[in-house]
């Protein structure tokens, strides 16, 4: 039951990190957008990839921190 329960917090970060990801390929686009560029494809894989490490970094950090009771 335990292995479930880790697991299950494994999918949870991925999901969060996978959301800002592309809340941030998404935001990227847009800006490209405004400015009158063309998206490229390397530029959009490049912030995705970016995005995701710095989520789960950022999820594993806070993972890290104690909670006050």
């Amino acid at each position: 039951m335990k292995i479930l329960y880790e697991l299950s917090w494994l999918w949870e970060m991925l999901g969060i990190a996978l959301a800002a990801a592309a809340v941030c390929v998404t935001c990227a686009a847009l800006i490209c957008k405004a400015t009158k560029r063309r998206p490229n494809k390397k530029m959009l894989a490049v912030v995705g990839a970016a995005a995701f490490a710095g989520a789960i970094l950022a999820v594993l950090l806070i993972a890290r921190t104690p909670m006050p009771l």
